[in-house]
């Protein structure tokens, strides 16, 4: 009985071990599939994010793909206030997606030429792209095309269907659909474009057609801390005309030949000043009412602006707030500069800039004198509020007529009311950086009136190391007359190559 007893205690020992021993194995097994379960889905996990990822950025693009349209009012490529949402979530979809390109297309409706039309699309599309480089998004991604009258959503039989035609759409996703005849590289227009950065271009011009055979321009470079470059040489500078040939891209080369200004040149200076009630702090018009800081900041930088003219200079002095003063015709007097300046300095009520810039270009003293450039020097502390009749459009078809650059100067340290981000604020930078890339000049941000002396010398500086450059094209390869073409120019900045283009047709 004790042997059978004894038996019993090692079998159940035994079968203790053997059942602790399969247990263990069970649970190293367990443990060996619980990771490897972990593991599988940490692949698949990777795997799904890697591939989710595209798809919801895909949604995400798609949506502004099939439903964003910014629209114009008719023969206008002014961004208008209701449009400012829909390219905020668009800059804001891009900064979240740096590597993804948009394409710009812009649209107008049936009235007018085909070629004014293709100019005016590509207007609307280059206002939209500079606002969104204004917000940070890198010129390089953002792809400008022009369709003109084509692609109609409907038949324009009416304001309303036609108001509809007179779009922007974009696309990230399709760029087969965004090409567009007239649409040549990023920057065509009347005259020559660069990429723009945050800090706005690094190379601007205006531009003159001469004849069939020469083109000239007057070519201003900054390097990226907005100091002005007067090292570049004529080697430096290769020119190229390209147009359509019966489907095929047709080109002949251009011979530059660059000139410094510097001051041996005559140059004709208009400067725009501000005496809005934004600028006094106050919408009393009294004659009595002691300057402002912001006034005396503006005056003191206008001051010293006259007494660095050289002798070759002519300035004169417009000043305006709801409505512009007559301006004194252009002198070569500092004294007779320096008392225009302490006349007629009052509060003046609203914001008449587009006026006063518009009134800055309208003079015709040196209308037909080649050998002097004109330049204007444009300054505001607000937001356009005055002009009536006078919009972008007409600054800058008078700048194109003129040959005169408009150099903006905007001192954002008061907003008022406003908040930074509000469309507001947006739209008066919007509107000064886009005066300055469409008439040949530069956009300078003042964030407090102790910068205002430092940047009027700068453009001082900047319009006295400018170039006058003049391409000539080789005659026996022109296209006939009638023909659109593309100057393309590229200038060698210190190894950096910054290209510019202008879209014209040929004489």
């Amino acid at each position: 009985m004790k042997d059978q007893t004894a038996e019993k205690e090692i079998s159940k020992r035994q079968y203790s071990a053997q059942t602790s021993h399969h247990t263990q194995k069970r649970g190293i097994r367990y443990l060996l599939w619980l990771l490897i379960a972990v593991i599988l889905i940490s692949i698949i996990s990777l795997v799904s994010t890697a591939y989710s990822a595209p798809h919801e950025l895909n949604l995400l693009l798609d949506s502004v793909n099939s439903s964003e349209t910014v629209y114009f009012d008719y023969g206008k490529c002014n961004l208008k206030n209701e449009v400012f949402a829909v390219l905020d979530k668009i800059a804001a979809e891009l900064k979240n997606n740096p590597a993804v390109l948009l394409y710009i297309t812009g649209y107008t409706d049936d009235r007018g030429s085909d070629e004014f039309n293709n100019l005016l699309s590509l207007e609307r599309a280059n206002a939209v792209k500079n606002y969104l480089v204004s917000m940070g998004i890198p010129s390089e991604n953002l792809i400008v095309k022009a369709m003109g009258k084509s692609e109609p959503l409907n038949e324009n039989k009416t304001e309303e269907e036609r108001a509809r035609n007179r779009r922007v759409v974009f696309s990230y996703t399709d760029p087969e659909k965004n090409t567009g005849r007239y649409a040549i590289d990023k920057f065509p227009h009347r005259r020559f474009y660069a990429e723009p950065t945050l800090e706005n271009e690094f190379v601007n011009s205006s531009v003159k057609i001469i004849s069939r055979e020469e083109i000239s321009a007057e070519l201003s470079i900054r390097d990226s801390a907005g100091l002005p470059v007067d090292s570049v040489k004529n080697e430096d500078i290769t020119a190229m005309l390209k147009w359509d040939n019966n489907g095929a891209m047709d080109s002949t080369e251009g011979t530059p030949r660059l000139i410094p200004i510097n001051d041996k040149r005559k140059i004709a200076f208009t400067l725009t000043m501000d005496y809005s009630g934004s600028m006094y702090g106050t919408e009393t018009r009294r004659r009595d009412i002691k300057k402002s800081d912001k006034i005396i900041a503006m005056e003191k930088s206008v001051e010293q602006f006259i007494n660095l003219l050289g002798n070759r200079m002519y300035c004169r002095i417009i000043k305006f707030g709801s409505d512009v003063l007559p301006p004194l015709r252009y002198t070569g007097s500092k004294d007779v500069l320096l008392r225009a300046l302490e006349s007629n300095s009052y509060p003046m009520g609203g914001t008449a800039l587009y006026s006063s810039i518009y009134t800055a270009l309208g003079d015709t003293v040196f209308q037909s004198n080649p050998t002097i450039m004109k330049t204007v020097i444009a300054f505001t502390d607000g937001m356009e509020n005055s002009s009536e009749k006078i919009t972008l459009d007409s600054i800058y078809s008078r700048s194109r007529a003129t040959g005169t650059k408009v150099f903006t100067v905007g001192l954002y340290d008061d907003v008022g009311t406003y908040k930074p981000g509000d469309y507001e604020i947006k739209r008066r930078k919007s509107d000064m950086l886009s005066i300055a890339q469409r008439t040949g000049g530069f956009f300078y941000q003042a964030d407090n009136p102790d910068l205002l002396k430092k940047i009027y010398a700068g453009i001082l500086d900047q319009i006295l190391k400018s170039y006058t450059v003049s391409i000539i094209w080789n005659s026996s390869k022109l296209p006939p007359k009638g023909t659109q073409v593309k100057a393309e120019l590229k200038v060698n900045v210190n190894g950096i190559v910054r290209v510019m283009y202008k879209n014209y047709v040929m004489e």
